[in-house]
Parts: C-alpha cells; structure tokens; sequence
C-alpha cells in the first residue's frame, strides 16, 4: 500500500523496484533525483529520503503493475533502475522493459544467463575456470551443491542430499574464500571499482551476509579476472553496475556467478557518484577513498520483535518499523564499519552487531 498520499501530479521521477528499494533510492537521492520505491519492506530509511513509497508481497508482475497504475495516478514516471530479486520475474522486467526507460541490463541479457547450459559452454570457450557444473545427479553427491538457477545472494544454494529440482543445477562444492568484484560497463567496455572478500551466514547456509574491502587476490589473479569481466561484457553486451563473484582456493581463482543489477558492494563507496555511473555506464574520474569499509546483514536467530522505543545507531540501515515481527532467519537490519585496517574495520563490525541483537532486540 501507498505509504502516503500524493495530492497531484508531480514532475518526473525516478523508480527504484527491488526486494529492499533502500540502497539504490539512497544513491539517487544522494545524486539529486526525486526518488519513489516499491518493495518488499518499506521500511524507515526508505520512507526518510522517497517522496512515495508502496510496498507489495512480491515483485510478480500482477503486484507491480497495479501498484505502478496507482503511483501513476500522482507520479509522471520514466525512468525505472532496479535491484536484487527481479532476476527471477522475467515477466516483470519485460513488461518493465516495454513501458519504461530501463537503467541497466535488458531482459534479454538475463534470458542468456538464464540458459546455463549455454553459459557454461560460453565460459570454456573464453578459458573461464569455474566448478564442474552439470545438470544430472553426480555419482557422489557428498562435494556437490545444489543451485538455483535464479537465485538471490546465495538463497536457496544447499547441498545436494535430496536432489535437485526444476531450475536447478548441480556444481561441485570448491573450498576457499569467497569474493567479488564491483564493475561499471557500458555495453562494451568495462572499469572496475573494487575488490571484496564477502562471507555467508554460516558454512550451512550460503546466503549473503557480509562483504569488506579487501585484497584477496594477487596481482596476476586481480588481471584474470579482470580479463574475464572484459570477455563477459563485451560478449552479453553488460550495461551498469554489476558484480563477479569468485572463489580463491589459495592456487587457481574459479568463477562462481555475476550479477546483473547493483549489489550491495557499492555502499562501500558512498565518495562515488554511482548511480550516475549506473544510468552513463561510465565511473566518475573523482578518486576513491581509501578507508576500509564493510557491510554485514543481522540476521534474526530467533522469533523478534522490535520495540517502539529502539533509537538505530547512524551506523544502521535498513531499519524495520517499530514493533515489527521479525522471523527467525530473516534480516533484521545491515550496519556499516569504517577503519584504517581490514582488522580494525572487522572488529567494529563485530562490536556493533553486538549492539544490534543486545541492546536493539534487549536479549
């Protein structure tokens, strides 16, 4: 539902669609666009900085599209930038595509990635090392892990105890540090922004839960992958903000899966203009700081409910409404840490999910 009421037509606007609209509508009110979201959440940051905000219960196309009619009742809207979860509503980015001004990569560029069977061929013709892939059960499923075709920050991934199913593959488990590169194209050419290690919830659930900036690679690794990215782009013709995830086992670094819409890396990098570079698909040329940054999501452990009277630390983001139930395993909230070193920056963030689930959850 519409989280206000617009009294009139407006000028032009710029919608943010994702599963949580927070980011990308802070980079566009930050470049000084008039920002309206639809999301999962609705949650306080984005009501702060979006002129209208309406949450829906999916990113399907039906709920979308009704809820686009409704803002267009008060709202002229032409341009459109989205986010994490509409890699797997092809309908909605299509019917996006038809209807609006689309920032960043078309719905046919997710229709090729969408095809593994073809990517991964594409990738042994361009000498991209990734894990052994295939779409019958293995043998041994024991050092096998079951993926989601469409999946969203790791959700879904398991290990491959009882099968795969439809929009499913199986890739053997690689051991190592898992870690990811923020990129800029423009349909050819490509610039990167920054290398990260990132890590997940635990080593049974895959699912996202944080990233710092972090040299992980040697140089000659930081080049491959470089040279994979100019391969990749220039071939899909990528456009925007991206990301390649990347596993390094200590000896040979192995492609693991990119992104095709802005990830959550680009907060470490509030000093970029980056969502001018995601609408020119050119980086700025101001030069980049060099503070270590790092981004985690609290994850709630159990059944939670956040009390009317929390004040969020500055350090907060994504910030539920008071009184909200929270299920265990869902997010709570993200927090940011700033330091000197990786160390130091690891320590804090550390500390202030500490913060987060005793003093803001009061366990």
């Amino acid at each position: 539902m519409l989280a206000t009421v617009a009294e009139k037509c407006l000028p032009d606007y710029l919608l943010i669609i994702a599963n949580s609209g927070r980011m990308l509508a802070e980079l566009a009110y930050k470049a000084d666009y008039k920002v309206i979201v639809i999301d999962l959440f609705a949650d306080q940051d984005t009501l702060a900085i979006a002129e209208q905000v309406c949450r829906v219960e999916s990113l399907a196309l039906p709920e979308v599209r009704s809820a686009i009619e409704l803002l267009q009742l008060y709202f002229k809207i032409q341009l459109v930038v989205y986010g994490s979860g509409l890699e797997g509503q092809q309908s909605t980015l299509i019917w996006l595509a038809k209807n609006f001004q689309l920032i960043g990569n078309k719905p046919r560029a997710f229709e090729r990635f969408r095809d593994k069977k073809d990517f991964f061929k594409q990738l042994n013709e361009f000498s991209i090392q990734f894990p052994e892939s295939r779409f019958l059960p293995p043998n041994d499923t024991s050092r096998w892990l079951i993926k989601p075709i469409d999946h969203v920050g790791g959700i879904g991934i398991r290990e491959s105890r009882l099968g795969a199913n439809t929009n499913e593959y199986y890739q053997r488990f690689c051991q190592g540090q898992v870690g990811s590169v923020l990129f800029c194209a423009d349909g050819q050419r490509v610039s990167t922004v920054g290398f990260h290690r990132q890590w997940p919830v635990n080593q049974d659930d895959f699912a996202f839960a944080g990233v710092i900036r972090d040299q992980i690679l040697l140089e000659t690794e930081q080049n491959r992958v470089t040279g994979w990215l100019e391969k990749l782009v220039g071939h899909y013709c990528l456009q925007g903000l991206g990301s390649l995830d990347f596993i390094w086992d200590g000896r040979q670094c192995y492609f693991l899966e990119i992104n095709l819409r802005p990830p959550v890396s680009l907060m470490l990098y509030p000093e970029l203009d980056l969502m001018g570079a995601h609408i020119s698909g050119q980086l700025p040329t101001q030069l980049k700081d060099k503070s270590i940054r790092a981004m985690q999501v609290i994850y709630a452990m159990q059944l939670s409910v956040v009390k009317s009277w929390v004040e969020w630390p500055e350090w907060s983001f994504d910030r539920p409404k008071n009184n909200s139930c929270i299920q265990a395993g869902q997010p709570i909230c993200s927090i940011m840490a700033q330091g000197k070193t990786v160390q130091q920056t690891l320590i804090q963030l550390s500390d202030r999910q500490k913060i987060i689930e005793n003093t803001i959850l009061n366990r």
